[in-house]
């Protein structure tokens, strides 16, 4: 029986090694074709033009608009935004209901598949939340933009007057 036993650890042991040594190559390619596939997400979704106004205080909040291409034959979505110069940040629709426009939060902008979508302030939007700091025409700053499939886009913010 401890023969066996132990000639059955050695077989185990022999076939774990093999499908190590068969897996870790397995792994790496597995990433580098998700990565690709980030990649290529990220050439089919273009950011230009994002941009907020000037503000001379600290503490406010701010709608960041944009325009977003996307060349790919699949919509997206926009799920959040990071910016240094805002603590929090919210995707929002202006509502046209009965009475006043008013903004909404939403849990993500779609993005239509070989379209594009501008954010502004009357339609689709981001609201930066509590300002950390005043921003100064001219400024610029750096924000990431997360989408569904296309994964995070750094893009470039002007503020404007």
């Amino acid at each position: 029986m401890p023969f066996e036993r132990g000639l059955h650890r050695a077989v185990a042991c022999r076939n774990i090694k093999c499908n190590s040594w068969i897996t870790l190559p397995l792994f790496c390619l597995i990433s580098t074709v998700g990565v690709m596939h980030n990649a290529l997400a990220n050439e089919s979704l273009q950011i230009v033009d994002a941009r907020v106004p000037a503000v001379d205080k600290e503490g406010g909040d701010l709608p960041l608009t944009m325009t977003i291409r996307n060349e790919a034959d699949s919509a997206d979505a926009l799920l959040r935004v990071r910016c240094p110069v805002a603590n929090f940040s919210e995707r929002h629709i202006v509502d046209r209901g009965e009475g006043a426009p008013a903004m909404r939060s939403i849990s993500n902008i779609p993005v239509p598949a070989k379209g594009t979508l501008e954010l502004k302030r009357d339609g689709y939007h981001v609201m930066l939340l509590q300002l950390r700091q005043a921003l100064t025409p001219g400024e610029t700053f750096k924000c990431a933009v997360v989408f569904q499939k296309a994964g995070t886009i750094e893009t470039e913010v002007t503020v404007q007057k």
